[in-house]
């Protein structure tokens, strides 16, 4: 079954195509890709995962197709304080 891993950092990101055996599991598409040796401090028990945006579990059964992403947390840039004069 062919499905994709993805993971974006900034403007930087890796796309895997992968060719796997039915059925697969998005957290075993993960593991099966190479995603986690480009990127060694992600980790799907504290990175949420998502197929096509849509947040899931790592169980989840995919489908042909589908792209699976981990996501870093989103981080919100302090207020410059020079704001307020």
């Amino acid at each position: 079954m062919k499905i994709s891993v993805a993971h974006a950092r900034g403007a930087k990101g890796n796309w895997y195509q992968l060719d796997l055996p039915e059925p697969i599991t998005a957290g075993e598409a993960l593991y099966a890709s190479p995603v986690f040796q480009h990127y060694p401090d992600l980790d799907p028990a504290v990175h949420r995962i998502g197929i096509f945006g849509k947040s899931c579990t790592a169980d989840t059964v995919l489908k042909e197709g589908d792209r699976v992403e981990i996501y870093l947390p989103v981080q919100r840039q302090a207020e410059d304080e020079d704001d307020d004069e």
